[in-house]
């Protein structure tokens, strides 16, 4: 988990109850469309988590160029809070720029859920990603730690 969301966390004192064990999520995307005629997509994902009605960016993936069939290799690890419902969202770009910047990315496709699920499924699950007018999946592996 990144050090700006810990420091925020605790700072806005987001979790009350202790933290007993820690998730792992890992992605995968299959079949990103080809928008752009002349490359294909240079895919990142954002995961965001929803506090007092706000979504703070969590983490993101590293940018795999030129990929319609991304496995990152960056795993998310969280907190996992049992008494408190967890609210994420994973948002999918297409980074258009070489700083990573997401002011000229298009965006590709978001689905949320609840840590809480996600924790629940212990083996890789597809998640369809609501986009426009192409059908889009992730695959989300989730590890419990003790």
């Amino acid at each position: 988990m990144s050090d700006i969301y810990e420091s925020a966390a605790n700072s806005l004192g987001l979790f009350s109850s202790p933290c007993l064990t820690k998730v792992e999520l890992r992605l995968t995307c299959k079949g990103i469309s080809d928008r752009d005629a002349l490359s294909k997509p240079d895919p990142c994902f954002i995961l965001k988590m929803q506090s007092h009605g706000q979504w703070m960016e969590v983490d993101r993936t590293e940018v795999i160029r030129s990929c319609v069939n991304p496995t990152y290799s960056k795993v998310f690890t969280l907190d996992f809070y049992f008494e408190e419902v967890q609210r994420l969202r994973f948002e999918l770009y297409d980074i258009n720029s070489s700083h990573n910047g997401l002011k000229e990315a298009t965006f590709l496709g978001s689905v949320e859920c609840t840590l809480g699920q996600v924790s629940q499924i212990q083996t890789s699950t597809s998640v369809r990603l609501k986009v426009s007018r192409d059908a889009l999946y992730y695959s989300l592996i989730s590890s419990l730690l003790h």
